[in-house]
């Protein structure tokens, strides 16, 4: 009798591993697999990206913020050079953001 309870007790065990090897344990199957499908062509994202880039929709970093706007500019690198020049002369210029004057060459 205890040979025959020892018997079923172990069959049993056996047949509770088997059944819980059926099921997914949840880490088998993580992440889930997502089907992803598209009706635009690469052409028409890159569009879209485009367009909202020049719109200012576009985001970087961590902070969630638009990129700033470039100003157009219709001066010439020369220009620009003098004029950099003419402030390094007479201190006139931040280094480093505001508040922080440059005070070396």
């Amino acid at each position: 009798m205890k040979t025959l309870a020892s018997l079923l007790l172990i069959s049993a065990s056996l047949a509770g591993t088997a059944a819980y090897a059926q099921e997914p344990s949840g880490e088998l199957d993580y992440p889930p697999a997502i089907s992803q499908t598209s009706s635009l062509t690469r052409a028409q994202v890159v569009a879209e990206l485009q367009a909202a880039k020049a719109a200012g929709q576009v985001t970087f970093g961590n902070i969630e913020e638009p990129a700033a706007q470039v100003a157009a500019s219709s001066l010439t690198r020369e220009q620009v050079r003098a004029e950099a020049a003419d402030a390094r002369a007479h201190g006139t210029y931040a280094f480093g953001g505001e508040g922080y004057p440059n005070t070396g060459a």
